[in-house]
């Protein structure tokens, strides 16, 4: 084991030297314990911070120590494998029978728990306004999880509006096909996309069975989603043949792409035709689940989203339910 930083390895009597003083015998004891700053050593030997500086600075050239920086501080600990010299090992031996005899081996845990007290103080005075909604961090966090997917290569995300479902879509997977028949609607999502650094997004103005469409998503897409864009569709069931097509065949390896579809129950508020051109006033769950079988969906599960989450848009007094599935074989 070469214990000195240098190149070539320290004389034997080097070693012996280093360890002599006992001081550097509990600043190993203490470093076998926990990764702790120069202050907090100094606090727990009793010995002002230049020596300790001293003799950690002389640990550290004989390799005994590993040191890293955050910030201003620098943090120590007992270096790897520095124990497998038997001269060290003996002197970490005594260093940490000093350090039981002087008390200051049962101090670690306090100097520990004090890094932590300015934290619990913060947090415990509860004077900040909770954030209600989505966060400004989801994409975050959102990519933080989706390692977790197994498969997240491509999702299309038909009739993407103003891009704000590429907000969860896009810290998620690879890849991101945003389908739009109005480019009004596109530069929006495109502006979004942006301003957002969502660098792995391709756009598409065109129908869902337009082959620039088929040809941008090689009908192997991972996931197709389409929230609130059925009850638009002039043919409901044509447009959900058709976002069954963009989802990957399944193999003998694996099943097939999944298709999730946000969209309202039944309703009766008219107003909505004038407000957001809807052509159809939602869908009942079990003309929605037909729908999806018809189109090769298997594996179907839908359900009914609480009002909470419906947003505060003209929609919001409306039953939103989803419905997801994966393409199967072909009938």
């Amino acid at each position: 084991m070469q214990l000195a930083s240098t190149s070539e390895p320290s004389p034997r009597w080097e070693l012996y030297r280093v360890l002599s003083d006992p001081t550097r015998l509990r600043l190993l004891g203490l470093a076998a314990q926990a990764e702790l700053g120069v202050s907090e050593l100094a606090d727990l030997l009793g010995e002002g911070q230049p020596k300790v500086s001293r003799h950690c600075a002389a640990l550290r050239e004989a390799g005994l120590l590993y040191g890293r920086k955050q910030g201003t501080w620098l943090l120590l600990r007992l270096a790897p494998q520095a124990t497998e010299d038997p001269v060290v090992a003996d002197a970490l031996t005594a260093g940490t029978q000093l350090c039981e005899e002087d008390g200051s081996l049962r101090r670690v845990a306090t100097v520990l728990a004090a890094r932590d007290r300015a934290t619990r103080e913060f947090f415990a005075r509860g004077d900040r306004p909770p954030r209600i909604g989505p966060p400004d961090e989801l994409a975050a966090y959102l990519r933080a999880i989706a390692v977790l997917m197994p498969s997240r290569r491509l999702a299309v995300d038909a009739g993407t509006g103003d891009g704000a479902l590429l907000e969860v879509l896009a810290p998620l997977f690879e890849k991101v096909v945003a389908i739009d028949r109005a480019e009004p609607q596109l530069a929006l999502a495109r502006s979004r996309s942006l301003e957002r650094g969502f660098d792995n997004v391709t756009f598409v103005c065109g129908e869902l069975d337009d082959e620039e469409v088929r040809s941008a998503t090689e009908q192997q897409a991972d996931a197709v989603f389409a929230a609130r864009v059925l009850h638009h569709a002039p043919v409901p069931r044509r447009a959900m043949q058709d976002l069954v097509a963009l989802a990957a065949e399944p193999t003998d390896d694996g099943p097939g792409g999944a298709v999730v579809v946000l969209d309202y129950e039944s309703h009766r508020d008219e107003a909505l035709r004038e407000q957001e051109a809807d052509l159809w006033l939602g869908f009942e769950p079990s003309e929605l689940r037909d729908l999806a079988h018809e189109a090769g969906l298997d594996d179907i599960q839908q359900g009914r989203l609480p009002s909470s989450w419906n947003g505060t848009g003209p929609d919001r007094h409306l039953v939103w339910q989803w419905l997801a599935g994966r393409r199967g074989p072909s009938r």
